[in-house]
């Protein structure tokens, strides 16, 4: 069980990264050339919202319920935070993808309350794009801890 819903939450995120760095690029792109906001830019928009929303609850999962490390429950953040590779878990993994999950979601409220399609793509390009460097830049810690 735990190595599928491993494999799924790999699977989702490496998506939810090609899609990041796509909706970052259209984005930046319609805001600087003053494209129109298009059906496809708002179904984005929505998919890269519920790739993370996945993803979280995937983690979720894989951390408290069906964790392999013995010593990480809840209970037992302080022997976590001692080891580097389980305090990245424990600790910058679970509050940076949060953080990006939230940056995104209010993103995604100023990007549908926007008049503008230049502020759309202006919204998104900044929201989306901090939550995609959150989440690249706790990929480069995953790979650092390893």
């Amino acid at each position: 069980m735990y190595l599928f819903l491993n494999y799924l939450h790999i699977i989702t995120s490496s998506l939810f990264v090609f899609l990041a760095l796509f909706l970052s690029v259209r984005s930046l792109l319609g805001w600087l050339r003053n494209y129109t906001f298009k059906k496809m830019d708002r179904l984005l928009a929505k998919s890269f919202l519920v790739l993370l929303y996945v993803s979280l609850i995937l983690g979720f999962l894989l951390f408290f319920w069906i964790t392999p490390f013995k010593g990480i429950d809840p209970q037992n953040y302080k022997e976590a935070v001692k080891r580097a590779s389980l305090r990245f878990w424990a600790v910058e993994h679970l509050y940076s993808m949060t953080f990006a999950l939230i940056f995104s979601q209010i993103g995604l409220v100023f990007i549908k309350k926007s008049i503008s399609d230049k502020n759309r793509f202006a919204y998104s390009a900044f929201y989306n794009g901090v939550a995609t460097f959150i989440t690249i830049l706790s990929m480069t810690f995953y790979m650092i801890y390893r």
